[in-house]
C-alpha cells in the first residue's frame, strides 16, 4: 500500500500571498526581501512559481533563528514598526485549511494508508499554523500524519534531493512506495528523480487533490 507524503502550503493549506504583499506596504518594506520568483539562484519553493528569498531560505533551513529573522526585518522597516506588526505581516500569507482536506487524510488512514508531511516553512509559520489547524481534537498532527518533516528542523528545503531521501529514510519504505504530492512542479520533478511516485496539483482546479489520490492509489 501507498505512502502519500503531502506538501503544507498549497496542497493543505491555502496560501494569501496577495496578503503578505498588503502587509509590506504597511510595514514600508519591499516583498522581494521575503519572496522573489523562482531561478537558478532561488530554488527553495514556497508556491508555485514563487521562491523564498536568501534570507528567508536561511530561516527556512533553520539557519537564522525567529530572533534574528525579526530583526533583519526590522531593519528594513519604516519608522515605528514593532516586532509584533512584523509577525503579524509576515503571517499573513497563512490562508485556511479547509476541513474537508483534513477529513480526507483522516479518511485514508481509516483505510489503512500512511500518510505524512513535507513542507519547506519556518519556526513563525509553523507554529502559528499549528495552533490554528492542528490542536483540535481530530486534528493535531499525529491524528493526521505519521511522521511530519519541516525545513526549518531538518535544515534542507525542497527541491533539495537530500530532503526527499532523508524523508524515505525516516518513513521506512522504499522510495518508489511513496507517493510526493506538490503544487510546485519544480518539486515534484525533484522527488521523481529520487524513485518517488511524484503528483502535482494543479491549485486552480477545484478538487483536483481527490482527483489525483483516485489516479494513484
Amino acid at each position: 500500500m501507498t505512502d502519500i507524503i503531502f506538501d503544507l502550503g498549497g496542497v493543505l493549506l491555502d496560501l494569501n500571498m496577495e496578503g503578505i504583499g498588503e502587509a509590506c506596504k504597511r510595514l514600508g518594506i519591499n516583498p522581494e526581501l521575503f519572496f522573489v520568483k523562482i531561478d537558478e539562484d532561488n530554488t527553495s519553493t514556497v508556491c508555485q512559481g514563487i521562491s523564498a528569498s536568501k534570507a528567508i531560505t536561511a530561516y527556512q533551513v533553520g539557519n537564522m533563528t525567529s530572533d534574528e529573522f525579526l530583526s533583519l526585518v526590522l531593519s528594513h522597516c519604516s519608522n515605528g514598526i514593532m516586532r509584533e506588526d512584523v509577525i503579524k505581516a509576515w503571517n499573513a500569507c497563512i490562508g485556511q485549511i479547509p476541513r474537508w482536506r483534513l477529513d480526507l487524510i483522516k479518511e485514508l488512514r481509516r483505510k489503512g494508508y500512511h500518510t505524512h508531511l513535507l513542507s519547506n516553512t519556518n519556526d513563525l509559520h509553523w507554529e502559528e499554523i499549528k495552533r490554528r489547524f492542528f490542536m483540535a481534537e481530530g486534528y493535531t498532527l499525529e491524528d493526521l500524519f505519521e511522521c511530519v518533516f519541516v525545513s526549518h528542523e531538518m535544515h534542507l528545503a525542497k527541491p533539495s534531493p537530500a530532503i526527499y531521501r532523508l524523508a524515505v529514510q525516516q518513513i521506512g519504505r522504499r522510495a518508489e512506495q511513496c507517493l510526493f504530492i506538490d503544487d510546485t512542479l519544480l518539486n515534484v520533478e525533484a522527488a521523481i528523480k529520487e524513485g518517488l511516485q511524484g503528483a502535482w496539483l494543479d491549485v486552480g482546479r477545484e478538487g483536483h487533490l481527490r482527483t489525483l489520490l483516485q489516479a494513484f492509489i
